[in-house]
């Protein structure tokens, strides 16, 4: 079955999903889940979101039926934090990972071993060093295959036919009970490799934009498997990205280092056998997955996720407040940001600066307006102030293997290991306590006895 196969399956399962079926929890078989996470895919290069290149005509038609969230963010701009904040429904101040070495603490529980509790096989794919189960990432999943990440280097390795294959063997159960799949996609990360069928040009964002073709090629096989064994009318796909890339559009390319739009603000797709498709523009988090994603199957969310389910009915996702976003960086720099609304707020620690940008009359950030809407830039200074006042999970730290640390060299990462950044974070605590000693109207609010 291929692509045009497949939009016709969607087309038939949305019909009948509709007709004979209204999604309420407990009144129906709990619902398989299939977690495609694509690493370095930024929101605004796929079809879906009004890029121009046919970069992911796969992608765009798994969101023409479904829910597609167009202002979705990340807590962090690389993979170790963003995957956490994904499974645990708790941001990096909550679990803890900040650095290379910091692994996924135990006691923490996993969107996977929530629903492997309450009847559910589990499985997944990976194709990333650092997901590996050194670092913990496996809690939960009855298999936990990372057969791509021994491909080679990975700036040299092609992962999606490999996660592809392992994907449609973890999606082909012959038991009664549901399951749930976690795939993840390396290849749009650097380096870029060229696809003779989808060659866009020569430049990093050219290659680039032929990564994110190449792994939408694979993903559409996925989906079709799926469409021809016909699971898709008892199976929710979500497609999300644990961060973008950037291409210079504020003076640096790749990620880890900054909080921008092409950083954080991510791709967010879910399909619901039954719910009508549709988008919706409020700001959610990626740590509203995990939650979500269980209430969906009827199962109970711990109380350790904090963050808030999207809300649905048997319908389809509802319109919401927006959800108060906190993104950081302790990678190549020093940084926190929160998006409230329209408005983003970025301090870098390092720099002893602020950037106030509104979004929605400058997406591409480039008028910062924190020297002109003062009010505005000392209500959100507020809010990471009280933010990162709130006490930071400890997390033991593990050795990086070699070949786990010489992968991360050849990407270019660890580069800075040297920098004390908890002595940075104090330095910015000290000079808060001055500020607020100079303008009352800085200080926090006293807690409510």
């Amino acid at each position: 079955m291929g692509r045009f196969a497949l939009l016709s399956a969607l087309l038939l399962v949305a019909v009948l999903a509709g007709c004979v079926r209204d999604w309420r929890v407990g009144d129906r078989e709990p619902p398989n889940i299939v977690l495609i996470v694509v690493d370095t895919l930024r929101a605004d290069h796929l079809g879906c979101y009004g890029y121009e290149r046919p970069t992911s005509p796969n992608i765009d038609i798994l969101a023409d039926m479904s829910t597609v969230f167009d202002r979705a963010y990340s807590h962090s701009p690389w993979t170790m934090p963003s995957v956490a904040s994904m499974l645990t429904g708790l941001e990096p101040r909550d679990h803890g990972i900040s650095k290379w070495q910091d692994p996924l603490e135990l006691h923490l529980v996993t969107l996977a071993e929530q629903l492997q509790a309450h009847g559910y096989r589990t499985g997944a794919a990976v194709s990333h060093y650092v997901l590996q189960p050194d670092y913990h990432f496996d809690q939960g999943f009855e298999v936990y295959n990372t057969a791509a990440v021994d491909l080679g280097p990975p700036h040299d390795i092609l992962t999606s036919p490999h996660i592809t294959r392992l994907g449609q063997k973890l999606t082909m159960q012959g038991r009664p009970e549901p399951w749930f799949v976690m795939l993840h996609y390396f290849d749009p990360h650097a380096w870029y490799q060229v696809h003779r069928e989808h060659d866009f040009g020569p430049s990093d964002m050219d290659r680039y934009d032929g990564e994110i073709a190449y792994t939408d090629q694979y993903i559409g096989k996925l989906l079709d498997k799926l469409a021809a064994r016909e699971q898709l009318r008892d199976t929710i796909v979500v497609l999300i990205a644990d961060h973008g890339e950037a291409f210079m559009e504020h003076g640096h390319d790749q990620h880890t280092v900054s909080l921008y739009e092409e950083l954080i603000r991510v791709p967010f797709v879910i399909w619901v056998p039954g719910f009508e498709a549709q988008r919706l523009d409020q700001v959610v988090a990626e740590t509203q997955l995990a939650p979500t994603l269980l209430a969906l199957a009827g199962v109970p969310i711990p109380p350790t996720m904090a963050a808030p389910t999207i809300p649905f009915d048997e319908h389809g996702f509802l319109p919401a407040e927006d959800y108060s976003v906190f993104s950081e960086t302790k990678q190549s720099a020093n940084k926190q940001a929160v998006v409230e609304g329209d408005w983003k707020l970025v301090h870098d620690r390092r720099g002893r600066s602020y950037e106030l940008y509104d979004l929605s009359a400058d997406p591409g950030e480039q008028a910062d307006l924190h020297g002109e809407d003062k009010a505005r830039t000392r209500d959100l200074r507020g809010r990471l102030r009280d933010h990162r006042a709130k006490p930071r999970a400890e997390v033991q730290s593990v050795d990086l293997r070699s070949e786990t640390r010489l992968a991360l060299e050849a990407l270019g990462y660890l580069s800075d290991d040297g920098r004390d950044v908890a002595a940075e974070d104090r330095q910015v605590e000290s000079e808060d306590q001055q500020e607020w000693m100079i303008d009352p109207e800085l200080a926090p609010e006293p807690e409510a006895r």
